[in-house]
């Protein structure tokens, strides 16, 4: 009888030792909210980084819609029967004229031209130099603007009467 209530002790001690070696409940509350933590903040982080993603790709598209519209600015737009024309030059000599129609040409302005205005009876003759027809006044603003800052050349729009 001895040996077995020492028998039964030893199990109760055993038990006992073995419930105090793992985690109390308290702790596994404890570990189970740091393991939630864990994820939310794995998943903030997340979050945050999608964010920034998308705000640099907001950026980056805001860049490339300003740099399609400048270029669509840029773009020199012809037309055949355009109301409107940019002068650049005017001369008394048809021949300076159309020399300088000629240069202009040569710089990638192949719509140059030369048109008379005057009279020759008034002595009042005028060769003035002018490049494209425009469909309209916006088109001939943006060579106007162009040649201004990239040839610092005077220049202005008119009306092709």
């Amino acid at each position: 009888m001895k040996t077995s209530i020492i028998y039964i002790l030893t199990i109760m001690l055993a038990i006992s030792i073995l419930h105090g070696c793992g985690p109390s409940d308290e702790e596994l509350r404890e570990q189970e909210q740091a393991r939630q933590q864990a994820v939310q903040d794995s998943l903030q982080l997340v979050y945050e980084q999608q964010m920034a993603e998308m705000r640099q790709d907001s950026i980056e598209q805001a860049r490339l819609a300003e740099i399609a519209e400048e270029e669509a600015r840029a773009r020199i737009e012809y037309v055949a029967d355009g109301p409107y024309t940019l002068q650049i030059e005017s001369w008394r000599s048809k021949d300076k004229a159309e020399a300088r129609a000629q240069q202009w040409k040569e710089m990638g302005f192949e719509n140059t031209y030369v048109r008379e205005f005057g009279s020759e009876e008034t002595g009042d003759l005028w060769y003035r130099v002018r490049i494209g027809r425009f469909a309209t006044s916006d088109h001939a603003n943006n060579l106007k603007e162009k040649l201004s800052e990239e040839y610092e050349t005077d220049s202005w729009v008119s009306r092709v009467g």
